[in-house]
C-alpha cells in the first residue's frame, strides 16, 4: 500500500535530509585529517632522494648523503645578522630572516615540525672547534626569527639550515655567514675517533674499519663509562643520538641519525647507535655527536679521515 501523499517525505525535506548527512561526514573527514601529523612522512628527517640535477625530491627514512653547499641552489635568501657587536664569549642576540627568492617571506607556520623543531640551524666557526646546534625562533615580522649565539671563537663562522617546507613537502638546505671580530684560531685541535670527558668514553668509527671516499659505509657510535657507572641515554629532538659531519674547507654537511629511528626498539641503557654514511671526496671531516646522558646534553667532537 503506498503512503499518502501528506506521508510522503517531500523533495525539500529529502534534499535537506542528503545535505545534513553529506556535511557531517565532511566535518568527520576533516576532524580525521587534522589528527595526521602535519609532516608528510612519519619520519621527514630521515633521508633524501637527490635527482641528477641536485634537487631534493622526496623524504625517506635513512640519511646518509654529505651535501656540497657549493653546489645545491635553492630558491630561498637566508640571513643572519648580530643585533650587538659580538665577542667571544658573550650571548648575542641574532636575528635571521628567510625569504623567498620572489620576496616572500617564509613563515613559521609553513614549515614542518622535523626532530621536534622547525628550524635547525648548525653553526660552525672556521676552525671546526666549536658547534653549536641552534633552534631559531619566530619573532617579530614574518619570515623573521631570533636566537641567542654564544661564540666560543673569532671568524667568519657558517650557518647551515635545515627544515622542510610545508608548501613542497620537501626539505630545503640554506646556508649564510656572520661574522665574529677578533683573531681566528691559527691551530685548530687535533682529534682523533675516541674522546674522553666527565668521566664517560665516547668512541666513533667504521664497522669494517675504514672510510672511502663514493662507498656506502656504516659508522657507530660507542658511549662507556671510565667510572664503571651506567649510562643512560635520553631522547634529544626524538632521537638517541644526532651527528653532523664538516669537511675542512666547510664546503657543506651531513646530519646524520640513526639508521634505526624508532626509540621504541631500543634500550636506553645500550641503544644500537649505527649510522649510514656516503661521501664522496676524501679527506679529514669534524664529526660531532650530539646525545643526552645521564640527564645532561652533551655535544663531543671526532675527526674521521676518508681515503681515496
Amino acid at each position: 500500500m503506498n503512503a499518502s501523499p501528506e506521508h510522503r517525505p517531500s523533495l525539500s525535506r529529502r534534499f535537506w535530509l542528503h545535505s545534513a548527512l553529506l556535511s557531517g561526514a565532511c566535518v568527520a573527514a576533516y576532524a580525521g585529517i587534522r589528527m595526521i601529523p602535519v609532516e608528510p612522512c612519519e619520519f621527514l628527517h630521515y633521508g633524501d632522494f637527490m635527482t641528477a640535477d641536485g634537487v631534493i625530491e622526496e623524504c625517506g627514512y635513512e640519511e646518509t648523503n654529505f651535501f656540497d653547499m657549493d653546489a645545491l641552489r635553492f630558491p630561498i635568501i637566508a640571513r643572519v645578522t648580530p643585533l650587538i657587536d659580538p665577542e667571544v664569549g658573550v650571548a648575542t642576540p641574532m636575528k635571521l630572516t628567510l625569504y623567498s627568492m620572489q620576496g616572500r617571506p617564509i613563515r613559521a607556520e609553513n614549515i614542518a615540525v622535523s626532530h621536534t623543531e622547525r628550524v635547525h640551524a648548525l653553526i660552525v666557526d672556521p676552525s671546526l672547534d666549536d658547534y653549536q646546534h641552534i633552534h631559531p625562533a619566530a619573532e617579530g615580522p614574518a619570515g623573521h626569527y631570533t636566537f641567542t649565539f654564544t661564540p666560543q671563537y673569532a671568524g667568519e663562522h657558517q650557518v647551515y639550515l635545515d627544515f622542510i617546507l610545508l608548501t613542497t613537502n620537501r626539505r630545503a638546505l640554506v646556508s649564510t655567514t656572520f661574522e665574529v671580530p677578533g683573531d681566528e684560531t691559527a691551530e685548530p685541535r687535533a682529534l682523533s675517533g675516541r674522546f674522553e670527558e666527565d668521566g664517560l668514553v665516547y668512541t666513533l668509527g667504521a664497522e669494517d674499519g675504514s672510510l672511502r671516499a663514493g662507498k656506502d659505509a656504516v659508522i657507530r657510535l660507542r658511549v662507556d663509562p671510565a667510572d664503571g657507572k651506567h649510562v643512560e641515554f635520553e631522547p634529544v629532538m626524538g632521537s638517541f643520538a644526532h651527528l653532523v659531519a664538516f669537511q675542512r674547507g666547510r664546503h657543506g654537511f651531513a646530519h646524520l641519525h640513526p639508521r634505526n629511528p624508532f626509540l621504541r626498539d631500543h634500550d636506553p641503557l645500550d641503544p644500537d647507535l649505527s649510522f649510514s654514511i656516503h661521501l664522496d671526496q676524501p679527506g679529514d671531516y669534524r664529526v660531532w655527536a650530539q646525545v643526552k646522558i645521564n640527564g645532561r646534553e652533551r655535544i663531543v667532537p671526532f675527526d674521521l679521515k676518508v681515503r681515496g
